[in-house]
């Protein structure tokens, strides 16, 4: 009898956020392995065009929308201050919808095909909010009710949808299953309203978003400099590692928003920091460990764990902290920046990212042999803590970056490099 209070204290809490918002992530790979059984893998690619593309038109304000929201906490407790959040966030995705339908329409998929990648477009944007939103009705004792329908689309509706061997209504079915717990917010509002707030909203996103995107636009120029120096089998190897990284990354931001909507209710701007930091940090450093251990699963053979090392070549010490740097760096730059971070932190990420791709197309090879398909990306991560200005963030950023750059360097001083 004392288990149940027990899951029910963990679901309410940062481990419950995290559930919910890569539960629908990862019943979207089963869902794609049903669907490359029923109709073939051509169906998977067409399924994976449609999600591609539908979310091109929120990429630079998605990022940035969940940390601007968890700060609004005092707002989204009232049924007021959320019927506008929703209607805020109904006027961005009708405005990604839109955008992505005239361009489709014109220039793209065209079709029924641009309507569905417009659909999940808006989702996507809907989506984008969710570790902000989710304790939202943790608090309002809603979490298991606004769990329902999340399941019921996915795995549910797009399960049927998979067996039947339909990619576009897999495409919708997950893109509303994602959105479940910010279109939970719309209600009636008065449009003005939410059109001004949908307009402050998206100048406070950009410059968090900026710096996330940062980081992204290295990977294919890291990923195609890889492929052409090493053997494309070890370049998978580290792809397949980097998808776990991304979980495990995504579980820290989820367990940030709710530190920070947690420290909501302090008076001022540096004791909600410094509150929302140290509710965090255990929860980051369980989660390194866990990396550290996925890590060891693919580089170290174990005796009692068969294919355990088997990505061994492809594997270097510098993977074991890019696979753990992620963790803190994302929700450090993000989540516990403040006004002054704000300003600087898309400056220093553009001139990071622009530095790395440079040196990623002039002088690959030290960088592919040490560093890996995903190395250069999380180096603009770690260099992104400089740039966080705040106090006290400011603290924890510069130690966590001394950390993390010497951590490199005596990977490096071990001296191994991929195939080696």
């Amino acid at each position: 009898m004392k288990k149940l209070p027990s899951l029910r204290a963990l679901l309410q809490g940062g481990a419950g956020v995290a559930f919910a918002v890569l539960l629908p992530r990862a019943m979207s790979l089963g869902i794609q392995w049903l669907l490359a059984l029923s109709a073939g893998p051509a169906a998977v690619a067409e399924l994976a065009n449609y999600m591609s593309r539908g979310m091109v038109a929120v990429s630079l304000v998605a990022a940035g929308l969940t940390p601007t929201l968890a700060r609004r906490t005092r707002a989204l407790s009232t049924r007021g201050g959320r019927a506008l959040a929703g209607g805020a966030l109904a006027v961005l995705a009708a405005l990604a919808f839109t955008f992505t339908l005239a361009y489709e329409q014109t220039a793209g998929l065209r079709g029924v095909a641009g309507l569905v990648t417009a659909i999940f477009s808006a989702c996507s944007l809907f989506a984008a909010v969710s570790p902000s939103i989710w304790p939202i009705w943790q608090r309002e004792g809603r979490y298991l009710q606004s769990l329902a329908p999340l399941l019921v689309l996915s795995p549910g509706v797009s399960a049927m949808a998979a067996l039947a061997g339909h990619p576009a209504a897999v495409c919708i079915a997950n893109g509303l299953a994602s959105a479940t717990p910010a279109l939970l917010l719309v209600r009636p509002t008065r449009i003005r309203r939410a059109v001004r707030y949908a307009m402050i909203a998206i100048r406070r996103a950009v410059p968090y978003s900026i710096a996330n995107f940062s980081t992204v636009v290295v990977y294919p120029i890291s990923l195609s400099a890889n492929m052409a120096l090493i053997d494309d089998h070890l370049v998978g190897q580290q792809v397949l590692y980097w998808s776990f990284v991304v979980a495990l990354s995504i579980a820290s931001q989820s367990f940030a928003a709710r530190a920070v909507v947690e420290a909501s209710a302090l008076p001022d701007e540096a004791s909600r920091q410094a509150r929302a930091l140290r509710g965090w940090l255990p929860a980051a450093a369980a989660l390194a460990l866990v990396g550290a251990a996925i890590y060891a699963l693919f580089a170290v053979p174990i005796p009692q764990l068969p294919r355990s090392g088997a990505a061994h070549d492809a594997m270097t010490p510098t993977m074991l902290v890019s696979g753990m740097a992620p963790l803190i760096t994302d929700p450090m730059s993000v989540y516990f920046s403040g006004e002054r971070s704000r300003r600087a932190l898309p400056i220093g990420s553009a001139l990071s990212s622009a530095c790395m791709a440079a040196w990623l197309v002039l002088l690959p090879a030290p960088l592919v042999r040490h560093f890996g398909v995903f190395g250069p990306s999380v180096l603009v991560g770690v260099m992104r803590l400089a740039f966080v200005i705040d106090a006290p963030s400011r603290r924890y950023a510069r130690g966590a970056l001394l950390l993390l750059l010497s951590a490199f360097a005596l990977a490096l001083a071990l001296g191994r490099s991929v195939g080696v």
